[in-house]
């Protein structure tokens, strides 16, 4: 179980950067953030989902099924994915040429998908690729613990039974989902809107660290166990408005490397991911169940910081020109 679950990581881990370099190729600079937010909105509701549609299947067919279904889903993702994907609006069948040449002029025109090796010396001197990185290991640290242990804290430290507790840890994985999408498309809104984009970036995402940490923390204390998933709503609704911006800023600042650069945030990002939950059973065994969750406000405020130093109109080889 243990080497397939490695192997199921290895797996995943790349579909977010990869799913970010294919967007560099199709979609308008006005519409990464939207874009992006679409597409971490359907994870967050592929999350929020799944816990009942398993219940279901064990229920009808055992605990084996589940997995093969999954499997079979993805195998079936996998076979749609390579028959329609293309990796540039001129090699698929179903763009025409004013849509192509919409798409191609405002990326600044054509560009070869196979030919160029990756600089990855360059990417990983800039200075904004490594804040953008700690900015994500905060993120996703945060999210872990929802992901990972929320639904043991409903059910041991706020008291719900089973039957309430399913239901209760979807609910901020759907406000979650509400904040992918709200996200990106305020961050690309303001951008037009204004034509300052580090601003647009900056102010979306540092906002919505801010409203997180300060949910956190009367989620954690309130005495009523409803209030508390209330509250904790409020803060995954806050994270995720984050998410869309986050995996934009790639694109912003390396177009045609957004795939290497995200790779390295979303590396980073595992980091946290894989610590928070280790890390979170300590604490609650040591200081109880309130520690970590102001741990994760914290790294909220922090992650907030870092975004506020980050520049999404700052290209990573212009930085490094500078320097």
């Amino acid at each position: 179980m243990a080497a397939f679950r490695f192997l199921f990581g290895v797996g995943e881990a790349g579909a977010f950067p990869i799913a970010t370099r294919s967007l560099s190729r199709w979609m308008l600079p006005a519409e990464r953030g939207f874009a992006q937010g679409v597409t971490h909105a359907g994870s967050r509701l592929g999350a929020a989902l799944t816990p009942s549609i398993v219940v279901l299947l064990m229920i009808a067919y055992g605990w084996r099924v589940p997995f093969f279904a999954f499997g079979v889903v993805g195998l079936i993702w996998a076979a749609l994915w390579y028959w329609y994907y293309r990796d540039t609006p001129a090699e698929h069948a179903s763009v025409n040429a004013a849509e192509r040449n919409l798409i191609e002029t405002a990326l600044g025109g054509a560009r070869s998908a196979r030919t160029r090796s990756v600089p990855w010396r360059r990417i990983l001197r800039s200075s904004t690729l490594w804040t953008l990185s700690l900015m994500y290991f905060c993120y996703a640290y945060c999210l872990s613990v929802y992901l990972d242990w929320f639904p043991k804290y409903l059910n041991d430290h706020r008291g719900f039974d089973l039957k309430h507790m399913g239901y209760y840890a979807s609910a901020p994985l759907l406000a979650g989902t509400v904040g992918d999408l709200l996200g990106g498309w305020a961050s690309d809104r303001w951008a037009r809107r204004s034509g300052d984009l580090a601003r647009a970036r900056r102010g979306v995402a540092v906002a919505g660290f801010l409203l997180a940490a300060g949910a956190i923390l009367p989620a954690t204390f309130t005495t009523s166990p409803t209030a508390s998933v209330w509250y904790s709503c409020v803060a995954v609704f806050g994270l995720e408005i984050t998410v869309g911006v986050s995996w934009a800023v790639p694109l912003d600042i390396d177009g045609h490397y957004a795939g290497a650069v995200s790779s390295v945030m979303n590396s980073c990002g595992n980091i946290g991911g894989a610590i928070s939950p280790v890390l979170l059973a300590y604490l609650v065994r040591f200081y109880g169940w309130n520690v970590p969750f102001v741990v994760a406000s914290a790294m909220c405020v922090a992650a907030a910081v870092l975004f506020g130093r980050i520049d999404a109109t700052r290209r990573i080889f212009a930085e490094q020109a500078e320097s």
